[in-house]
């Protein structure tokens, strides 16, 4: 937060500048209508004349004054949480892809959203708001001095009063302004948990589950608010009581002193109005504050999500892959004491192709996260041409690696939005990955690379999700791709058209995560990778594998590899050959 205010600096010097001069002239009618009234009851036409015209002439200037300063702290407030969601943006997105995932999406969406609304609600506006009436307040003082010290002191024995009465539910507020936080963050989950379960509920007839669900969250989240609410309300019912009061105070005093011979009628009539500038500025700070104060656990959030989390440029090197990635009794654990790779040591060579295989929770995805840095808390080394991965700057290494994972994420854009990611590549680098993900074949059904592919793809088959997967990872021309059943969603051609595209890349490090276990692909691929409970079990070619009549070969041999018949290969093995 304090960052964001630092970086709008003179903007908010500029507004505070302008609340100060509002503030004091807003003040300084009260003398202008002592004049007035006094003039009147004397009878000086001269004088009430001069006023008059002195009086257009203020108040003209006031309202430009006043217009400045609104303009100004509406850009201010615009521009702080413009910052606001820009730092925490960019601090999600500076974590590493293990702490990403260690908070729920939907948390983030409403520290983004709530969170934001709920600080311009309940500490900038009220921030802004002190501010001005703090000046307010020092003004109205200085004048009431000069017109009656004894009305300032009475004023000053009810301020003691505004002050601390409502200065006993900040606390309160605090806890109450956290609660609501948290509340709405788990509203926000269980929401977005709702709309994207929306098949399921339909198809398993949820409705009304999902009615009952929504009701629940909805009601504790309203119910929470409105708790907060009401302690607000009381907090504001107390002062402006004690404000009233205030105010009663000095109209019976003043009036003594008229009676008395020691005020004028005008000075009535400006104490009145003042009391207005000293009794309000006192209830809206006192108003204001246990917002301010309350919603520090919000700030606290923001600023911790606004952190960025980079590693030390100095100390890291540039990846470079020229011969293998080689993992050295790896050891890694979700969890401490419940490992999931245990003594696992490998060298995938560049330019092979390797499958990694075994039974579901055996390990595979994790070890393949850890070979491409996704996770750095682990015992032994990962190591890169020989350089331990650890050294090595972590934000660079995925220019090296690309992965096409079973569940492919599309903007809600175009065709060619999805492939190019922001970037710009050649035409002649685009045609070559359209031909070889295969989507030439069916871009010629739709408008070409500008169909807009929907929200998430909605638009498009689950086979020209995968295709345009392939194009977005091979158009960047990485040296190693992951495959982490990418095909394993789609039909059994076109996964098959897909993969034996990739194995036919010659450059390219494939490292593919299957459960398919077809003769057809995997015959091609350099090196399978049996996996079991954490370990390697046994490494090998297909032939070896299955010749060793081991632990691969029962796995192989339970599976129901489904393979195409002859009439589906023989085109599919002509097409492979041909790119």
């Amino acid at each position: 937060m304090k960052a964001s205010l630092r970086q709008h600096k003179l903007l908010l010097m500029i507004t505070l500048f302008f609340s100060i001069i509002t503030a004091a002239a807003g003040v300084l009618i009260a003398l202008v209508l002592q004049k007035v009234i006094d003039a009147a009851l004397q009878g000086d036409r001269g004088l009430f004349r001069e006023i008059l015209v002195i009086s257009v002439v203020y108040l003209l200037l006031l309202g430009v004054m006043g217009l400045i300063y609104n303009l100004c702290s509406k850009a201010l407030i615009r521009n702080l949480t413009l910052s606001l969601r820009e730092r925490v943006f960019r601090g999600i997105f500076s974590r590493k892809a293990e702490a990403f995932a260690a908070s729920n999406t939907a948390d983030y969406l409403s520290a983004l959203t709530n969170d934001i609304k709920q600080l311009e609600d309940q500490y900038i506006q009220p921030l802004l708001q002190v501010m001005q009436n703090v000046v307010v307040f020092a003004a109205s003082v200085l004048v009431l001095l000069y017109i009656s010290p004894l009305v300032t002191a009475i004023l000053a024995g009810c301020m003691v009063l505004i002050f601390i009465i409502p200065s006993l539910f900040g606390t309160a507020l605090q806890t109450k302004q956290s609660a609501v936080s948290a509340q709405m963050s788990i509203f926000t989950i269980r929401l977005k948990d709702l709309l994207s379960g929306f098949e399921v509920i339909k198809s398993y007839a949820m409705g009304t589950y999902a009615g009952h669900k929504f009701q629940t969250e909805n009601r504790q989240a309203a119910d929470t608010r409105f708790a907060a609410d009401r302690l607000f309300a009381l907090n504001e019912s107390v002062s402006q009581t004690l404000a009233i009061l205030t105010q009663f105070a000095v109209v019976f005093v003043a009036a003594y002193l008229i009676i008395t011979g020691n005020l004028s009628a005008g000075s009535l009539v400006a104490l009145v109005q003042l009391s207005g500038g000293f009794v309000g500025p006192v209830l809206v700070i006192m108003e204001n504050l246990p917002k301010i104060k309350g919603v520090r656990p919000v700030v606290e959030r923001i600023d911790a999500l606004s952190a960025q989390h980079h590693d030390t440029p100095a100390e890291q090197l540039d990846p470079q892959f020229n011969v293998a990635l080689s993992a050295n009794h790896l050891q890694f654990g979700y969890t401490p004491g419940q490992p999931v790779l245990k003594d696992v040591s490998l060298t995938l060579d560049k330019g092979k192709k390797y499958a990694l295989a075994g039974p579901s929770g055996c390990g595979k995805s994790t070890l393949v996260k850890l070979l491409t840095g996704y996770y750095d808390r682990y015992e032994g080394t990962v190591e890169l041409d020989g350089t331990n991965l650890k050294q090595l700057d972590t934000s660079r290494l995925q220019e090296l690696v690309s992965t096409i994972h079973q569940n492919v994420y599309m903007f809600d854009s175009d065709i060619h939005f999805n492939i190019c990611l922001h970037e710009e590549f050649s035409a002649e680098q685009l045609e070559e990955v359209l031909h070889t993900s295969g989507i030439h074949k069916f871009l010629e059904q739709t408008n070409g690379l500008q169909s807009p592919v929907g929200e998430n793809g909605s638009q498009l088959s689950g086979g020209q999700r995968q295709r345009i997967a392939v194009a977005r990872a091979l158009i960047r021309n990485k040296p190693i791709l992951i495959l982490d059943e990418g095909t394993s969603a789609i039909d059994m051609q076109t996964a098959y058209e897909i993969e034996g595209r990739l194995l036919a890349l010659e450059d390219l490090t494939l490292i593919t995560i299957t459960h398919n276990m077809n003769e057809l692909m995997l015959g091609r691929y350099d090196e399978i990778i049996y996996m079991e409970e954490g370990r390697i079990a046994e490494r090998g070619s297909l032939h070896e594998l299955l010749a060793y009549g081991g632990r691969f070969h029962d796995f192989y041999t339970q599976k129901e590899a489904v393979t195409p018949s002859n009439e589906q290969q023989q085109p599919l093995l002509q097409e492979i050959d041909a790119v």
